[in-house]
């Protein structure tokens, strides 16, 4: 097994955080060539916002560049440069969002995650491909800093450009494969789906789908999860830190469920032995005595029964509607056999989503 690589090809790549070196790599992107690779870095789990900390380009015919949005800010100039190409991104979903935040726009879309999956690749994270269809190693060993953090060490930004070094060659080789096997068009429409659909759609009461909120069953209950979730967003903004960090999800729930009588039992919950948890125990004390003084009018009430085609799981489908959970059952056999038989995952012979659908009507 051949050693694994800790820099791109070129040597190491410097930050391109002042306006001089930016316009330079203008420069350089006058003429990039037909495909041009994306990649950033987030800090999730960590901000608040989901929102690129270090965007990667590197194109057939210019050079890698590592480029500091904190620092410069809207790059909309840079993704006109690059309009003519199509844009190389790995499961671009989370990307495209939060490069749309700081003016790169896609014009065109390949994807090297779907053009794995449509080729029956069971391993398709970019490490996996890179080493498969290339023979390359990817080290990857920064998955999980801080990119909020300045200043970012080399170390980070050599683990951040091999993110790039080998995309173009890797959409290059798998679009090759894709005309071999007949499905080029196949990806081309899976391509433009996911850039027609990357955006999240607005969702207004997101403290529903807290895992374990389906167990509150009283509008009192409804009610302290809303404010509580309010509240934890209130601060976490203010603080630019991920929700999780002000009070993780699994005791808002428990707050919840189980509302504290008073503040000395709030001050019993165990994450409250957490002293970053224990700061903000007054505000969710006050969030809670607020909703205690709301009438029934102004709480929550239980959502109603779920559409069949909205419910994921297969034993829940089995209480609602046992004949149409046989045809659920069958009918995800029937696309998980032609998937195998084909070598191209299930999501695209008929996405989950359909076969719920279609089973349901």
């Amino acid at each position: 097994m051949s050693n694994p690589l800790y820099r791109p090809r070129g040597g190491a790549v410097s930050l391109i955080d002042n306006l001089p070196e930016y316009r330079q790599c203008l420069r350089d992107y006058d003429n990039p060539g037909d495909f041009v690779a994306f990649d950033t870095e987030r800090a999730c789990g960590i901000r608040y916002l989901d929102r690129a900390y270090l965007v990667q380009a590197k194109a057939e015919r210019s050079p890698l560049v590592l480029l500091d949005p904190i620092a410069l800010g809207d790059l909309s100039d840079f993704g006109a440069r690059c309009q003519g190409a199509t844009w190389v991104l790995h499961a671009a979903k989370e990307d495209l969002e939060c490069m749309d935040w700081v003016g790169l726009h896609a014009p065109r879309l390949f994807d090297t995650q779907i053009a794995a999956k449509l080729l029956g690749f069971e391993q398709v994270g970019l490490g996996a491909l890179t080493e498969d269809v290339l023979g390359v190693k990817l080290a990857k060993n920064h998955t999980r800093e801080n990119w909020s953090c300045r200043p970012l060490k080399q170390s980070w930004l050599d683990y951040a450009a091999l993110d790039v070094d080998y995309l173009v060659d890797l959409a290059l080789a798998l679009r090759s494969r894709l005309e071999e096997a007949g499905r080029w068009e196949w990806a081309c429409q899976e391509f433009a789906f996911a850039l027609a659909h990357f955006r999240r759609p607005h969702d207004s009461e997101p403290w529903r789908h807290l895992k374990g909120a389906g167990r509150a069953r009283s509008g009192f209950q409804l009610g302290v999860l809303r404010e509580l979730f309010v509240q934890r967003d209130e601060l976490a903004r203010a603080a630019d830190l991920a929700p999780v960090r002000v009070l993780p999800n699994r005791d808002l729930v428990d707050l919840a469920l189980n509302v504290p009588r008073s503040y000395q039992d709030l001050a019993q919950r165990p994450f409250m032995a957490n002293r970053q948890l224990r700061r903000y125990s007054r505000r969710w004390w006050q969030a809670i005595k607020q909703v205690r003084a709301l009438d029934s009018a102004q709480l929550p009430l239980r959502s109603g029964p779920r559409e069949l085609h909205t419910v994921t799981s297969v034993s829940a489908w089995e209480k609602i509607d046992s004949r149409r959970a046989e045809l659920y059952r069958l009918l995800r056999a029937d696309v998980s056999c032609w998937a195998n038989k084909n070598q191209v995952w299930a999501e695209y012979a008929l996405s989950p989503a359909a076969c719920r659908r279609v089973a349901a009507y």
